[in-house]
């Protein structure tokens, strides 16, 4: 399975900013406990595809499926792997 491992240290500032104003929550609170899992991901998915396909909509990143989403967050030294 090919991973895609974003790095939240490589979010460019306006990044940043389109996620938050996505998720209508500071980028510290996105995977806090009590905080809506689905806008965060879609919104992270959205900038991280729009990166290599800036035709990538918000709308199609609501259509990725949980496991491609978890992917994402998928450390290349989890033991899981």
């Amino acid at each position: 399975m090919t991973t895609n491992s974003f790095d939240f240290e490589s979010l460019t500032l306006n990044e940043v900013e389109q996620i938050e104003l996505i998720t209508g929550s500071s980028i510290d609170q996105l995977m806090d406990d009590g905080q809506p899992k689905g806008k965060a991901l879609k919104a992270i998915i959205f900038i991280v595809k729009k990166r290599s396909n800036p035709n990538f909509t918000l709308e199609q990143a609501g259509e990725v499926s949980m496991t491609e989403a978890n992917s994402f967050f998928v450390s290349a030294n989890d033991p899981k792997e």
